[in-house]
């Protein structure tokens, strides 16, 4: 028997899901876009933006999920992300990441039967790849990177510190808060859906 759930979430996205896709989208890139300008003031904590700013931006992810269950809508918000990070500087492999992101959280999504649990890993993987995606390009670039650093504006310093911590133990501490940082928004996001939008998925 096909339920009422199950219809919306194998149905094709519609011009009101893209509205919604796009302006949650736009907010989820917001979110970490904050945190980016207020860490990146300093190099030794510019690595957490994504552990941070996945905390507050689970409870998006997880509306977004709720409000547009069908395949296709991380994917299609994990593009537009990409390019509005592309338009406003991002070096190219943190859009990258975002694709590469959306592609895995939709596989995690898709397999199985929906649960909010699955959304959360999702997300957290997404988190990661966002952040892997973004520190890639100082292994890419080498030893041009901090030159890269300057070319944006900021001081060859703060490019050599950005090299710096990756070389140390705490690029790992980073990549963990990643995952911990999502999977706590996704978990608040979830608590938020239960109590204030669980007419939505009815």
């Amino acid at each position: 028997m096909v339920t009422a759930a199950n219809a919306r979430n194998s149905g094709k996205l519609t011009g009101k899901d893209f509205i919604f896709i796009a302006i949650f989208g736009v907010l989820l890139f917001i979110v970490f876009f904050v945190f980016a300008m207020v860490l990146g003031m300093n190099a030794n904590t510019f690595w957490f933006t994504h552990a941070i700013g996945a905390i507050p931006g689970g409870i998006v992810w997880m509306y977004l999920v709720a409000r547009v269950p069908k395949r296709g809508a991380i994917l299609v918000m994990s593009l537009l992300v990409a390019v509005v990070g592309l338009l406003l500087g991002m070096l190219w492999t943190g859009p990258v990441g975002i694709v590469v992101g959306g592609v895995l959280a939709e596989l995690i999504m898709s397999v199985g039967k929906r649960s909010r649990v699955k959304d959360t890993v999702a997300f957290a993987v997404w988190t990661l790849a966002f952040w892997v995606g973004q520190q890639s390009m100082i292994f890419l670039a080498g030893d041009s990177y901090v030159d890269m650093v300057v070319q944006s504006g900021m001081s060859a310093e703060y490019g050599q510190a950005l090299v710096s911590f990756m070389q140390s133990p705490l690029i790992a501490v980073a990549g963990v808060g990643c995952v911990v940082g999502a999977l706590i928004g996704g978990w608040l996001g979830a608590k938020v859906f239960r109590k204030h939008f669980a007419k939505i998925a009815a």
